[in-house]
């Protein structure tokens, strides 16, 4: 049985070693059922949560055990709460691993897929593990509650303070002097009447340290986001509020969200030790939140300059990136009803951190972008371009699994052979419980053979591939139509999400002035598609992205 290892430890405060030690039990535990562990199969998540599937290390060994070749037989956990502490997830990994022919054994509870009870076992310790998980975020948030009743830092970073550690354990928050005098001055000016994105520009061409950005940001620089924040927080008063959000886990994704709690469990404590500025200052630039509100914000419904049309979705909303930064390229200017809203990069125009200061007006870059799409990406010559590579791409496989194949179809023939004397031994009286088992290990032998060999007929892969054809083109149709059709923007963005994705716009310079030049790449297929066509080239879902390229001019 050849044998792989997923291994999981939760947080960067465990030791890394925990790997090598579940590593370690998993190897014993092969070596003593006379397996062969496959070093090259160790998948591993370092310092991740069990609460969500989304997982690199555990992706990567999903995709192995569900594609054609298999690689393993088996897979090997140290107990269930590794592979996940949901109980619903566990259960879903166990049903694939299983559909997949999957053996799944976790070492130290003795919970091995092949039991009768498996599935069983497998809901009691999920049960189990789901339970001490919740348990667990209680007592921590009981702790948490407990170090900001004492005025203690329970976590996060707040620019403008520092943590520092106390003896008796734990850590409490200190004014940081050099960021203080930041602050103050970010509320002064704001209050004197600078715009956020004038203080962001102003803040950055200086070189003023920012607070650290977020985990996948991807410039440290101040942004107006950063700025209102920090505007809004109302820590610099003196005043510690606790408890204001929760973290809630997106069902299916494990992307974990902030949702606010009702001020009644909220834990406010004066500290007037951590007063950055006064309650004079911070009341004006609350103020002068609400004369901003007040006069270009929504009003009776209807958008102001402020907030409404930046809320509006348009056909490329979001799905526009800068080629020099990587920052999305978003509405920078005009926002109007008269068509001169202009696209332009975020960190340039926003932080001033990005040497592209190109722009271009919406309805021109939707227009040429559109044309663009349509010439060269859009029609049926291009599916039919990308079914060919397809089908060149499946019969280099193909080619390339000739010999094994050979080797698979000569060992299934004398399996078979062997399985009819035993057959034929027990029709002559000579039966024995030795022989029964027999049959039934070449048997097993057999079902994984048939499993993994290739039986192409004549003309099955190119009607697979032309199933396939057929599928993208009622994609290109949807999307046509969808383009075509302006009260269905959303829709339309949605496919294009889908099949364009994202579109780098990158800044050319030529005589007659600047132009954007359009990068990216179109799935025609979409993920589903080899699931729908079972076959063509196995359970391989990577779908042939084609080039396009379209000149957007300023």
């Amino acid at each position: 049985m050849r044998c792989a290892v997923y291994a999981r430890y939760s947080t960067d405060r465990q030791s890394p070693a925990s790997i090598a030690d579940q590593l370690r039990k998993c190897r014993g535990y092969a070596d003593r059922q006379g397996w062969a562990l496959l070093d090259g199969h160790v998948y591993s998540d370092e310092a991740v949560s069990a609460t969500g599937a989304e997982r690199a290390g555990l992706q990567r060994l999903l995709a192995a055990a569900t594609s054609t070749a298999r690689p393993f037989d088996v897979v090997l956990v140290d107990d269930t709460s590794r592979l996940s502490r949901k109980l619903a997830d566990a259960l879903n990994l166990y049903e694939r691993l299983t559909f997949a022919g999957i053996r799944l054994v976790a070492v130290s509870q003795g919970v091995d897929s092949a039991s009768p009870q498996a599935e069983l076992l497998l809901g009691v310790h999920g049960l189990i593990d789901a339970v001490y998980w919740r348990e667990l975020g209680q007592k921590v948030h009981r702790g948490m509650e407990g170090r900001a009743l004492q005025g203690k830092a329970t976590g996060g970073r707040c620019f403008g303070y520092k943590a520092i550690r106390e003896e008796a354990g734990g850590a409490r928050l200190a004014v940081n002097e050099a960021e203080a005098e930041i602050v103050r001055r970010i509320f002064q000016l704001y209050a004197d009447g600078h715009s956020l994105k004038r203080l962001a520009r102003e803040l950055n061409s200086e070189g003023v340290p920012s607070p650290q950005p977020q985990k996948g940001r991807i410039s440290r620089s101040w942004c107006p986001s950063s700025l209102r924040h920090i505007l809004r927080n109302e820590r610099y008063t003196g005043k510690l509020i606790w408890n204001t959000k929760r973290k809630v886990r997106v069902p299916g994704t494990g992307k974990r969200i902030y949702r606010r709690r009702p001020e009644s469990e909220w834990t406010v404590l004066e500290a007037r030790h951590l007063r950055i500025v006064s309650d004079e200052l911070f009341a004006a630039v609350q103020r002068r939140f609400e004369t901003v509100k007040r006069f270009w914000g929504r009003k009776d419904g209807r958008p102001g300059l402020a907030s409404g049309q930046q809320r509006r979705v348009y056909l490329f909303s979001g799905l526009l990136k800068c080629g020099l930064c990587g920052g999305s390229i978003v509405l920078v200017s005009g926002r109007g009803l008269n068509g001169q809203d202009k696209y332009g990069c975020a960190l340039h125009h926003q932080r001033g951190v990005c040497s592209n200061r190109l722009t271009i007006r919406r309805d021109e870059l939707e227009r040429r972008l559109l044309n663009g799409l349509q010439e060269a990406v859009l029609r049926e010559e291009a599916i039919d371009y990308a079914v060919a590579r397809l089908e060149e791409e499946l019969n280099k496989r193909a080619a390339a699994l000739d010999s094994e194949l050979g080797r698979m179809r000569q060992c299934k023939s004398m399996l078979e052979a062997e399985i009819k004397r035993l057959v034929d031994s027990i029709a002559e009286g000579k039966g024995s419980q030795a022989v029964m088992e027999g049959i039934a290990s070449r048997e097993q032998e057999l079902k994984a053979i048939a499993d993994k060999l290739l039986e192409p007929r004549p003309g099955s892969v190119r009607a697979k591939l032309e199933e396939l054809r057929t599928f993208a083109i009622s994609r290109l149709t949807d999307l046509r139509k969808l383009l075509s059709q302006p009260e269905s923007v959303n829709e339309a963005r949605a496919l294009l999400s889908e099949q364009v994705g994202r579109i780098s716009l990158w800044p050319v310079a030529e005589e007659a002035g600047w132009r954007y030049e359009a990068k990216g790449s179109v799935d025609f297929f979409g993920q589903d598609a080899f699931v729908r066509v079972g076959g063509a080239g196995g359970r391989n879902r990577t779908a042939y992205a084609g080039l396009f390229r379209a000149a957007l001019y300023r």
